[in-house]
């Protein structure tokens, strides 16, 4: 992955993801790639829908410290790259246009390319138990994925 072709992407993206597996440094790594991957309170930035593959595989692997968190910011890109209704004008109000947020597209296409992972993800008992996944969160990726 070239993140430097990214905009507005840090370059510190690889060294936060490979933060994410030591024990140590994972809550403030996560911290800091949620820093990276969203570009305001309700938006995903440019570099979320590259951050997507590696978060779905982070989040499958049982062995990566705070995978539960991180699963949260799975939820959080499938609801944030959901399209907009043009017809309802409240959704292009709150977060704009299409047009204007290719991410959204790009994040999608990244969870469709990794649907067989998301299947699994919402079929590991493990990962879902006590987080609360309501069934807004499950059909936002189940949507983003295309399943």
């Amino acid at each position: 992955m070239a993140w430097s072709s990214l905009p507005g992407c840090p370059v510190d993206v690889p060294v936060v993801l490979r933060g994410l597996l030591d024990p140590d440094a994972a809550e403030m790594a996560e911290r800091a790639l949620g820093w990276f991957v969203m570009s305001g309170p309700m938006s995903i930035s440019a570099t979320m829908p590259a951050v997507v593959p590696y978060l779905l595989r982070l989040t499958a692997d049982r062995s990566v410290p705070r995978r539960k968190e991180l699963f949260d910011l799975v939820l959080l890109a499938a609801a944030l790259s959901a399209p907009t209704d043009p017809d309802n004008p409240r959704q292009p109000a709150i977060g704009g246009l299409e047009e204007d947020h290719p991410e959204r597209a790009l994040c999608r296409a990244a969870f469709v390319a990794d649907a067989d992972r998301v299947r699994r993800l919402l079929a590991d008992d493990e990962l879902l138990t006590g987080l609360g996944l309501d069934d807004d969160d499950r059909a936002s990726l189940v949507e983003a994925a295309g399943l």
